[in-house]
């Protein structure tokens, strides 16, 4: 889905990433597993509505998942269909995992969360109910579905779920979420089948999952770390190599291996921020000392005029205001 719109809580949140309202409209621009449940769990309590999973999963449109989707629905049947997008689920969600299983007359899609955010009821209904949309979508098949696995113990609606999930039983507080169907839907045809097709989006898609595997290296992980606790103050290298599970001396030995420190980056990240911070006017210049970690504001003009080679951070946010606005 695209966003249309933010409520100022979920720029709170956004800021804390790092992400501006003009980054949803950058197709690499990736959100975090907890930020990504901290938002859906906003906009569920601000809308009062539990079934928001649902009714989100219910508008996605052809191509709203872009390669991931192109390269699935171009596959032979439903069999290699699932397989494709379990080898490019990363392009959609880095904490998430599916594997397939056959078993009998029955066949079942899995769906492991790899981290430990808590994944909301409202996130579960999307996952589930949107696979089936796209795979009703490209096979036109119906009434294949015998249960549906969540992992949250309460149905937020089981009415919604019938009509959803077509009669399907539904099973809650199950160790993974998941869909059981039968297992001759697997031969399903898809629909847009083409092999030309498949073999040109995989390309796309690997070449997409080699860009996304180079930001997880140990400087992409510092700066998603130092992103994450900025205005908490606590991004010295201990707290970074504590939260990674690794000593200070392997974290520094590792990141001169990639060409940096953990100096370098934390002002790079800071001068990113800082930057991106000064040109919202509604941003008062100690609340950006404040969200980039900075005890006292004399220290954020002193690491920012050494950033801007002299300008002042009020200079600079003059400077940015006055400039028009890019067309």
């Amino acid at each position: 889905m695209r966003v249309t719109g933010t409520a100022p809580g979920d720029l709170l949140i956004l800021q804390r990433e790092g992400i501006a309202p003009k980054d949803f409209a950058n197709p690499d621009t990736r959100v975090r597993h907890r930020a990504m449940m901290e938002l859906l769990a906003a906009a569920v309590e601000r809308l009062g509505d539990p079934t928001l999973g649902l009714r989100a999963a219910e508008s996605v449109q052809s191509g709203d998942f872009e390669t991931l989707e192109f390269a699935y629905r171009s596959c032979v049947d439903m069999r290699e269909a699932i397989k494709c997008a379990g080898r490019y689920m990363l392009l959609m969600h880095g904490a998430q995992e599916t594997r397939l299983l056959e078993h009998g007359d029955l066949a079942t899609w899995e769906v492991r969360i790899t981290d430990d955010v808590e994944q909301l009821p409202a996130a579960n209904d999307f996952a589930l109910a949107s696979t089936c949309g796209i795979a009703r979508r490209y096979t036109g098949q119906h009434n294949v579905l015998r249960e549906v696995h969540f992992q949250h113990t309460e149905a937020t609606s089981e009415t919604e779920y019938a009509r959803v999930f077509e009669g399907a039983e539904i099973k809650l507080g199950m160790p993974h979420n998941a869909l059981v169907f039968v297992r001759s839907h697997l031969d399903a045809p898809m629909s847009l089948a083409h092999a030309g097709l498949k073999h040109a989006f995989e390309l796309h898609a690997n070449a997409l999952l080699e860009r996304i595997r180079r930001s997880q290296s140990t400087e992409g992980r510092v700066r998603l770390l130092l992103l994450e606790h900025l205005a908490a103050g606590d991004v010295n290298m201990a707290d970074v190599a504590r939260r990674m599970a690794m000593s200070v001396a392997t974290l520094r030995r590792r990141l001169a291996d990639e060409g940096t420190s953990h100096s370098d980056l934390l002002d790079d990240v800071r001068r990113g921020l800082a930057e991106r911070y000064l040109a919202d006017r509604n941003l008062a210049i100690g609340e950006v000392a404040f969200l980039l970690g900075f005890a006292h504001v004399t220290a954020f003009y002193k690491a920012f005029r050494r950033w801007s080679q002299g300008p002042t951070p009020a200079a600079y946010r003059a400077q940015s205001l006055a400039r028009p606005p890019l067309a």
